[in-house]
């Protein structure tokens, strides 16, 4: 919904292509107002993200329980963040490039 729209401001001139990057993708996107996550909880045993929320969970910490979400207590939810409070937060870096980060 959100790239259809962007195109459909690109052919009536209200949006440049020029102008498309991160920030006004950003802006077409019906999360535009919330923060993106940090960390996504998949319930239920499965490994995928079945198209949740793909742009926003770029850089996001994927945490996956076999627990199913009815089943799901206080108790998973605080693996999940002790799991998420142990993990090495890169942001699309290596570990090397957090760790020796070049001088520019």
């Amino acid at each position: 919904m959100a790239m259809k729209k962007m195109a459909a401001d690109v052919k009536a001139g209200r949006l440049q292509p020029e102008a498309i990057n991160q920030d006004s993708i950003q802006n077409y996107l019906c999360t535009r107002d919330f923060p993106d996550p940090e960390l996504m909880i998949r319930t239920s045993g499965e490994h995928r993200i079945s198209n949740f929320l793909l742009y926003q969970l770029a850089y996001a910490e994927l945490y996956f329980t076999s627990v199913r979400w009815p089943d799901f207590r206080k108790e998973n939810f605080y693996e999940a963040i002790l799991d998420f409070q142990n993990r090495e937060r890169r942001f699309g870096k290596t570990s090397d490039q957090i760790q020796n980060p070049v001088n520019a």
